[in-house]
């Protein structure tokens, strides 16, 4: 069986395109403000603001600045930490939750610069947050679908996955002929969650990309390797991305063992 060169096409990201990543400019530095009236309390705040920006002149600004602060760290936050008592009226778990890592600016940097990275990372591919946060081809052909499908009344209102199964197959471009067909799709699926998360679109992915994504998951179990290599690739994936506690990976496992392929 031959890889499904539509369904390759169809899942698969925008090429890198560094000058997109331009959309990202350097921004003004944050004007101070008065949050709590508290001067070092205040300006801590202000400094963590400058770092979440991600832009390296700014951090190096503010990184600067909060050395002129003498008042240990961890008193200002227990003061910070106080304060957000009296705002909600003692509730302790939203004020340990505000005052959580407060000060830690050089763990803040590497995590905030990592984050910008990862925009930029965004940007190269799709060119603007708008595009990157719309629908891709991807995703509307699962749509298109699985239109008019009802999804399961459950938490996360997930579709059944014998349905859906039913419905993509009738679609050639979403259906999966190989185990590399498989992994294509899934590493499509994981590749555009992460560039979404930057943004601050961390939650779960679209159901009927769920959907198909359990389709491809689901079809490991069913689609005999052509080779050991290919067998090794889905064992190699399904370690690396903690899935061997899934229902089906015991399915998956034993098409692998018995997948009978010939080597040349």
């Amino acid at each position: 069986m031959q890889d499904n060169q539509a369904f390759r096409a169809l899942f698969t990201l925008p090429p890198i395109q560094p000058s997109s990543s331009t959309a990202l400019s350097v921004p003004e530095m944050p004007e101070p403000k008065v949050v709590t009236g508290d001067k070092e309390i205040d300006a801590v705040l202000w400094l963590q603001e400058c770092v979440r920006t991600g832009h390296p002149a700014l951090i190096e600004t503010a990184m600067e600045a909060a050395k002129r602060i003498t008042t240990p760290m961890k008193t200002i936050g227990d003061r910070y930490a106080q304060y957000l008592m009296r705002q909600t009226k003692g509730n302790g778990f939203f004020a340990a939750l505000g005052s959580m890592g407060f000060g830690e600016l050089e763990s803040q940097a590497k995590g905030a610069i990592k984050r910008q990275e990862e925009r930029h990372a965004a940007l190269s591919r799709f060119g603007t947050k708008e595009a990157l946060l719309a629908d891709t081809p991807a995703e509307s052909a699962c749509e298109k679908a699985l239109l008019g499908l009802r999804r399961k009344k459950t938490l996360l209102y997930r579709y059944d996955e014998g349905q859906a199964l039913k419905r993509f197959i009738k679609t050639p471009d979403l259906v999966a002929l190989t185990l590399a067909d498989c992994l294509h799709a899934q590493n499509y699926w994981d590749q555009l969650y992460s560039l979404r998360c930057p943004f601050d679109e961390c939650g779960d992915p679209q159901p009927e990309g769920s959907a198909h994504d359990d389709y491809c998951f689901g079809q490991m179990a069913a689609i005999k390797p052509r080779s050991e290599q290919e067998a090794v690739a889905v064992l190699t994936y399904l370690e690396e991305k903690e899935h061997m506690d899934r229902n089906e990976t015991f399915s998956i496992l034993r098409n692998l063992i018995s997948g009978g392929w010939h080597e040349a």
